[in-house]
Formats: structure tokens, sequence, C-alpha cells
């Protein structure tokens, strides 16, 4: 027969000073930064106020109460009392008090059942209770303690080498079942945290994350001390629990072949898309015929203004495309050498070779130039005469890093057609026309199937997908032949991030739910006795940091008062900013630009004018002599700066989002000046 003694159990952090005595941990809610010096206050003088800070559900629209707040002392109390007055007191306090009396403000009691049963609020259509961040002004702890089964149940007296902490744990449902299933969160080092579905709820996975506790000792209104162990709820981790990965969504393990595939989408496709969509804006802007002069009305010089803005803007395509095709043979370099080898010449077996094939079908020939010749610049004519018919060519005459027409390329400082170091061939990715089709070499692609094949820039850019398909295939098949680079460099985060969070939006919609549950390992017992687990507490959301029913804690910003001249040259400049001699001459180019040039900038015709920004050179005195700068700002100027452009955009913004109403609220206040 076991001994009594050595049998623990858990039991929430109200139940010596109210009835019934809760089996489940107590989840404390504070709404001040100095939560624990009021936590050790009010179990100093008050242990019999702990029922209320157990939290309940809230928003910033309906706040729960306030944290009691210490008790102020004596109005004739000049200094501290001595420790016999204030225990003498604190006694006295206490001879009033009633467990009973906390009966309507205690849960009710759980059964210890709840080891293995999930809570019932998940079964429930019950309001959940959302924990929300210290930046929103909340912190919770969650509490209990730690008791031997005997009468009276006194607190556990643990050896030095015993651990407690506490999990936490994501209810999920199983996908075949439909029953709740307890996830524990495992971290492996080196590796992000994942959520693995647990068999059997009273059982602790090796590896499993327990938060730490800390001890509070208190005496409670009768009875012996007690020492009360509490850990702080992590709210702010919302987003590692949030988007770690679910063991019941199955996902494949990432892999070599998904790092270069998902460098293939950020250095191929999407740079790709985005010159689409910047040539459809192009076409956009441009509209009809737009002329330089106003008053100039008539179909000719109409017609020559509108050639004139679609050639700049297919001149500053062709220098994106030049920069585009660097980025794809660099890549192809690192990732699929035997592909970058062949590109010049050659074929190649099974994957590889289709790629090849591929990128050679993307044209850029005499029939594709004479239909947009009438939109291309001179420059353009003129280097389109020279041999890069096909996509496959364009990237054997870029060559890759170390090259001598990528090196000059990378060496040109100032925008296409000026200055020199630009490659001998042209080869747009895409061309901005007039018409309601998109142009460019991709347009030999088969175009994947859309819902709504009408929308030229989105046929055009899922003609793309083709090509990260066929990249896809030969980065596996490069991978499982050992052939794949070794120089590319690792894929970001938020490429595993979007395959583990499609994978757990796949197993679990919804918000997540969570549990916690307080442990206890025994470092001397051995395997003939396993953890103690406490019954999970009561079921709770985890709320981000943008949440709309998070309470609000105030903010102030106080913007400089005295905003006059005399007033502003007071404050020093102590920000500093370094730039280069490039950047210096784009900068100056910028501040000949005035108000009125922005303005007709963006006017229709007959008022439009475009932006003169081809004359950026480098900062220089003399022939030869470049410099640099290096401009130091005042932080508070900036702060207003910052608020004014905040009005400004925000209220262009309002013509599309009509959110104005919901930004911004302005009380006046009578008496504020900025003068002494």
């Amino acid at each position: 027969m076991r001994n009594p003694g050595h049998t623990l159990r858990w039991v929430g952090a109200e139940a010596f000073v109210a009835t019934p005595t809760r089996v489940s941990p107590a989840l404390l809610r504070f709404d001040s930064d100095d939560f624990m010096d009021r936590m050790l206050a009010l179990l100093a003088d008050t242990p019999q106020q702990l029922p209320q800070l157990v939290a309940k559900p809230e928003s910033w629209q309906d706040l729960a109460p306030p944290t009691p707040a210490p008790p102020p002392p004596p109005p004739q109390q000049l200094g501290p009392l001595p420790a016999p007055a204030q225990a003498l007191a604190r006694r006295r306090a206490l001879l009033g008090f009633r467990r009973a009396d906390q009966q309507a403000e205690s849960p009710p009691s759980d059964s210890r059942t709840a080891l293995t049963v999930a809570p019932a609020a998940l079964r429930a259509k019950a309001p959940v209770l959302k924990l929300f961040q210290p930046v929103h002004q909340r912190f919770y702890l969650a509490a209990a303690h730690l008791v031997c089964e005997l009468p009276g149940l006194p607190t556990r007296s643990t050896s030095g080498g015993d651990k407690s902490g506490m999990l936490l744990r994501r209810l999920v449902r199983d996908p075949r079942t439909r029953a709740p299933t307890e996830c524990a969160f495992v971290k492996t080092p080196g590796q992000p945290g994942r959520w693995v579905p647990l068999a059997h709820n009273d059982t602790v996975l090796p590896g499993e994350d327990w938060l730490p506790l800390f001890p509070l000792a208190y005496a409670p209104p009768a009875g012996p001390a007690r020492r009360l162990l509490a850990g702080l709820i992590p709210v702010a981790r919302h987003d590692e629990y949030r988007f770690a990965s679910l063991g019941l969504a199955a996902a494949p393990a990432w892999s070599r072949a998904d790092d270069l595939k998902a460098l293939a989408r950020m250095k191929v496709i999407a740079p790709w898309q985005g010159l689409i969509e910047r040539a459809v804006l192009a076409r956009d802007a441009t509209g009809g015929a737009q002329s330089n002069t106003p008053w100039a009305d008539n179909a000719t010089a109409r017609s020559n203004a509108a050639r004139l803005a679609y050639a700049n803007a297919n001149n500053q395509l062709q220098e994106a495309s030049w920069r585009l095709l660097q980025d794809i043979s660099e890549f192809l370099a690192a990732a699929l050498p035997a592909v970058f080898a062949k590109l010049a010449s050659g074929t190649l077996e099974g994957q590889a070779g289709k790629l090849l094939l591929l990128l050679q079908q993307a044209v850029w020939g005499d029939p594709q130039r004479d239909a947009v010749q009438d939109w291309l610049s001179d420059d353009v004519k003129v280097l389109a005469r020279s041999t890069a018919p096909n996509l496959r060519l364009a990237l054997a005459a870029m060559g890759g890093a170390g090259l001598g027409v990528s090196d000059a390329l990378d060496n040109t400082e100032q925008p296409f057609p000026s200055g020199s170091g630009w490659p001998a061939f042209s080869f747009p990715m895409v061309v901005a026309t007039p018409g309601p089709a998109v142009a460019g070499p991709f347009t030999a692609w088969a175009a994947l199937p859309l819902l709504d094949a009408a929308d030229p820039q989105d046929v055009a850019q899922r003609q793309l997908e083709t090509l990260f398909a066929a990249l896809g295939e030969a980065i596996v098949e490069a991978v499982t032949q050992g052939r794949a680079g070794t120089g590319m460099a690792q894929a970001s985060h938020a490429a595993r991030l979007a395959a583990e969070l499609e994978a757990t939006l796949k197993a679990d919609t919804g918000a997540p739910r969570f549990v916690l549950r307080f442990v206890h390992q025994r470092c001397d017992c051995g395997p003939l006795h396993p953890p103690v687990l406490s019954a999970p507490s009561e079921l709770f959301e985890l709320a981000g940091f943008f949440d709309t029913d998070a309470p609000l804690r105030p903010i102030r910003i106080a913007l400089p008062f005295d905003t006059s001249p005399g007033g502003l040259r007071k404050f020093g400049k102590n920000s500093a900013f370094i730039m280069s001699d490039l950047l210096c001459g784009q900068m100056k180019r910028v501040r000949r630009l005035g108000f009125g040039d922005l303005v007709l900038s963006v006017l229709p015709w007959p008022f439009h004018k475009d932006l003169d920004v081809r004359a950026t050179a480098p900062c220089s005195t003399s022939p030869g002599n470049t410099f640099g700068t290096i401009c130091t700002l005042s932080i508070p100027i900036i702060t207003i700066v910052a608020f004014i452009l905040l009005i400004v955009i925000a209220t262009l913004l309002d013509l599309i989002f009509r959110w104005l109403p919901f930004l911004m609220a302005c009380f006046p206040v009578p008496g504020l000046k900025g003068k002494k």
C-alpha cells in the first residue's frame, strides 16, 4: 500500500482563503507595472483578497475591476509601525474574515478527473478568457499550492533537486475523432518549437518547455504559513505559440530543396512579378496622351508626349531587367551550376534540360521588338539589334559575378541611358505599352488556369509560375542527385513560416486555445513516482499585439511646445546621417525639386509635367574629386515633421480606406500655449 505521505497534489492559489477548494491553478490578473509589489503586499496584509485577482473576461470597452490596491497607512501614522504592531493589526483584520464570504467570487470546484478531461469551456459555448500582453498593461500570474494529501493539506517540503514548473498546453481537435487533444510545446536546441499531440494528458514529454515558478510565502487567515508557487504567463510569446508547427498537421520536413525553391521565389519570380506590376502602373499613369506643354492641345502633341512617357518608363524597365538578369544568373550559378554551364550552348537530360528549353522559349526576337518599337526609346532600339533573342542567351551574355558585363553594370552610377557600363544588348523582361495586354518574353509560356482570366496582369504574373515550377523540379532533381550548388545562402524565415502556418491552419482553424498545468518532478523517487501534474487551468486565449479587444495602455508623446523659429533654433542637432557621394548627388537633385514640380507630376494633361531626375551625378568639387557628406538633424523637429506627414498621408489614404474617423481624436486644451 502506498504511503499517503508521498501522495502529492496541486490545489488552486485561493484554496486556503476561499471555499470551495479549487484543484486547478488560478489565473491572477494585474493591471499595473508594479504587479509584483502589489502581489507581495496583498499576501502580506490581506491574503483574503486573493480571489479578487482571478482573471475574468474583459475588453477595452468592458474592463474588469481594477487590481486591489494595498491598504493605505493610517492618517496619524508618521513612520512604519514596529513589527509587533504590524502583526497585531493584521490579526485583527483577519479575525472577521470568513471563507464563506468568498463563495460568490470563487469558481466552482473541479473534479480530480479533470486531469484527463478537457475543460468544460471547450465543450460549451461560454465566453473564453483572453489574456492580454504587457504592452496592453496586463500581467498574469498562474498560482497554485503543492500539498501532501494529509489532514490539513500541509505544504510539501521539497528537496534541493526537486523541480516545479508550468506547462503550456494547446487544445486542438483530433481530425479523426474531433475530440479535444492536448498538445505539448516541445523545443529542440537549434530548432523552433512545435506542438506535439499527447496520447495521455497527464504525461510530460522529453524536451517539453517548462515555464519557471517562484515561491511566495504568506500566512492565511487560519492555519500554518503557506508557500504559494506562481509563474508569469508569457503572453508576449503569442506569435511563437500561435505560429508554431502543429504535429497533427503532418507538415513535411524542411529540406535543402525547399531552401533553394524559396530563394528562387525571392530572387527570380517575385522581382519579375514586381516589374510586371510596375509596367502596368506606368501604363495606367500615362493613360491617354499627356503633354509637357499645357497650351499644346492637339493630337500630334499628345501622341508624341505619350511616346516619350512610355519610352522613359521602358528605359527604367530595361535597367531593372538587366539587374534581374544578374540575379537570375547568380542564382543559377550557385544553385544549379550544371544549368548555368550550359546556358550558352549544349543540352542536359531530365528536369534540367526542360528548364533550359523553357528559358529558350522566352523569346525577344524581331517580331516581339517590332510589335512594341513605337514605345521604346532610341537607346533601347539600338541595343535591341544585338544578339540576345531569348532568355537563355541573355543570361549567358550577362554571365555571373566576377565577369566583365556584370561588374561593369554594378559600377554604373547614373540611370540608363546616361553614363557608361551598360550591356551591349537589350532584353526587357516586360515592356510598358498602351494596349490592354502585357508584353514581354514570358508571353510564350502557357498561363495557369485562373478564376478570372480577363485581367492581363494576373495572367502575366501567373505565367511566371510556369518558370517557378520548372525551377522547382530542376532543384529537386539536382538535390536528389547531389548536383546542387553549395554556395547559396539559407532562405529567409518567412518561407518556412509560410509553409508551417499553412499546414497548421489546415489542421486547426480559429483562434488557438490554451490551458496551463503545474508539474512537479521529484528527484529522489525514480520512475516509480512520475511527475505530478495539476488539473488544467481555465481555458484561455492569448491576445496578439494588435488585438481589437485589448485594453489601452496610456501613451503620451509631448511634441515641442514652442514651434516658432525662436523656439526651434534652441534644439540641438544630435542625429547624424552619413551619405556617400552618389547619395549626396541624388539628394541634391531632389532638393532642387519644388512642391510645384511634385504637383505637376501627378496632374493629368494638359497640366502634367514629368519630373526630370536624370541629371543625378555624385557630389564633386572638381572633376575626379567626389565627396560624401554627414548631415546632422534635430530630433524634436523630426518628430514634428513625422506627425505632420502622418496627418497628410493619412488624409490622402482616407480617400481609399475611409479610416480617418478611426485614427485620431483631438481635444481642446484651454490655456495650453507655446510661449511662456
